[in-house]
């Protein structure tokens, strides 16, 4: 259902036209319970990617492939190259221009996003300086390096969003890897892990990879290595280069594209957790009861006074 859908059939529950009978309010909560259940999942499976959410790999240029790649999703290119074979669990076909403006609209709101932690010239991973993290926005002025194994720590929360924003290249080193703890339930569809990269990523080989990768410019994929739960997308005239890996999104509106939400100000923001959300209905639910019983109880009045 659309949003404009949605609004329209929110005022005609909640904001009657005249005053209703006394069972109005048991009406307006039917109506709130009926709106929590239709917003609620479709809220947090929804991903900012739009219509790129579809893709495994995505490139505004040419995609090619070296050795034996399997990639489930969609891949999306201008064209293909390379002399590997490519084992594709889903379509493949030119990116539109849909596509390219839902990419630019989700990596410039990443970029736009306040930093939680600005973490310039520390190494991720347990070869560096910066082994776990929490849910929040990280920022890099220029390039970011993982070596080793980088921790993301849930700490069992729904909805747990990851934002990396790093002013120019990702590498990771050989071997190294992304992997997380206290995930809560339904994680990979409700969680949100995104890499906004400002020009080239890099992974070594044998890296073992997490979220999703939006870059600036080029990816290039070392022998071996593989995004286990997200995607590599990248714009206009930029490329992608893979020899032997894996990537895999999982489904659609999942791979941990979840987490987030543009709002009216095409700003991205948290989508609340399920607990917060259902405090927020019973809360509106209500105003909505308070509202109808003053409504109804003045309209008493008036005819016990014959007005």
């Amino acid at each position: 259902m659309k949003i404009k859908h949605v609004i329209r059939w929110t005022r005609r529950v909640f904001l009657p036209a005249s005053p209703r009978p006394a069972h109005g309010p048991a009406v307006g909560a039917r109506g709130i319970l009926g709106l929590a259940l239709l917003l609620g999942p479709a809220a947090r499976a929804q991903t900012i990617l739009g219509s790129t959410g579809d893709y495994a790999a995505m490139a505004g240029s040419t995609v090619t492939i070296n050795g034996t790649t399997t990639i489930t999703g969609n891949l999306g290119r201008a064209s293909t190259a390379g002399a590997g074979t490519l084992t594709l669990n889903g379509t493949q076909g030119v990116i539109t221009t849909q596509n390219q403006d839902d990419f630019t609209k989700a990596y410039n709101g990443l970029a736009a996003m306040t930093p939680t932690q600005n973490l310039s010239g520390q190494i991720l991973g347990d070869g560096g300086v910066v082994t776990t993290l929490t849910p929040g926005v990280y920022k890099f002025d220029s390039a970011a390096q993982l070596t080793g194994t980088l921790t993301l720590d849930a700490q069992g929360q729904s909805n747990a969003v990851w934002v990396f924003q790093i002013g120019s290249t990702l590498t990771t080193a050989a071997s190294s890897s992304v992997v997380f703890t206290h995930l809560a339930a339904n994680s990979v569809a409700n969680d949100g892990l995104f890499w906004r990269v400002g020009s080239t990523t890099v992974f070594g080989a044998g890296t073992a990879f997490e979220g999703n990768v939006l870059g600036g410019t080029t990816f290039s994929f070392d022998s071996g290595a593989t995004i286990n739960q997200g995607r590599a997308l990248t714009g206009t005239g930029q490329t992608i280069t893979l020899d032997s890996n894996t990537i895999n999104f999982v489904a659609a509106d999942s791979g941990y594209s979840g987490g987030l939400a543009f709002d009216g100000g095409g700003n991205l923001v948290a989508v609340p957790e399920p607990a917060a959300t259902s405090v927020l209905i019973a809360g509106f639910l209500g105003l909505v009861v308070g509202a109808r019983r003053i409504r109804r109880n003045h309209s008493d009045r008036k005819l016990d006074s014959g007005v």
